[in-house]
């Protein structure tokens, strides 16, 4: 991904993402949420200082989403970015959001910076989250610096979660998901779509990696973890669109 690309996407991000419109797009992100409730909810019921952090936050809509459904002001709400287009939306969103703007922070950070743990508190129950195949844009000799990042401030008591489009199934997948995205990704080409290597790429600069479930297991160090699908029903059928990557059990 070129460097700022994602500065001059701000604008464009919630058009394709959390305003979008598209029923496919709409009902993926509502059963992403709900999954998310329910992890957080074990973790945060039995603990009363807990925080949920948002890597690669974009404008927030996790970060607003889950203070909504979750409703316990003991909770911090973390989103973190390297876009400082990205920070400024998200600040004026939480200007008018219905819940607890003083439970909510956004940080301007590098994701991949070794030392990024130290700007979180090790003394909380800290929920680390990745959502909506953003791993899937970080570089790949960075990638894996990353999810142990996200471990570290997780820390043994609390919890890691990773969500990655269905690798499995790249194929049928991708081109329903990213045409209604092109506020933001603006340009398919004809090759935009490498199913062999399961990447949707543009000329503009845009690059998105998909994982399998094996891949994913593999970076998270969970083997033994089953995903939990994010069900959508498409032409018909319901059709498995990502996967929620949880580092443990419940």
């Amino acid at each position: 991904m070129k460097d700022g690309l994602w500065d001059d996407m701000a604008s464009d991000y919630d058009k394709s993402v959390e305003d979008n419109q598209d029923h496919i797009i709409v009902r993926y992100l509502d059963r992403e949420i709900e999954i998310l409730s329910n992890l957080c909810k074990n973790i945060c019921q039995s603990n009363k200082n807990c925080s949920i952090i948002d890597m690669g936050a974009g404008t927030g809509r996790a970060i607003f989403g889950l203070d909504k459904m979750l409703e316990k002001e003991s909770i911090e709400f973390v989103g973190v970015e390297i876009s400082e287009p990205m920070i400024m939306r998200a600040n004026q969103k939480n200007e008018n959001h219905d819940g607890n703007p003083n439970n909510i922070k956004f940080l301007q950070l590098d994701l991949t910076d070794s030392d990024l743990s130290d700007h979180f508190n090790s003394e909380r129950v800290n929920i680390v989250m990745c959502l909506y195949n953003t791993l899937g844009v970080i570089p790949s000799d960075k990638r894996q610096q990353f999810v142990d990042n996200m471990r570290k401030i997780a820390g043994k008591e609390g919890l890691v979660i990773i969500t990655v489009f269905n690798g499995d199934n790249f194929g049928f997948i991708a081109p329903r998901l990213y045409r209604p995205m092109m506020p933001m990704i603006r340009r398919i080409d004809d090759d935009s779509f490498d199913e062999e290597n399961r990447v949707f790429h543009n000329s503009l600069g845009f690059r998105s990696q998909w994982f399998t479930q094996t891949q994913l297991k593999s970076i998270l160090h969970s083997e033994n973890v089953r995903p939990i699908p994010i069900d959508v029903k498409v032409e018909g059928k319901t059709q498995t669109l990502g996967n929620v990557f949880p580092s443990k059990e419940f």
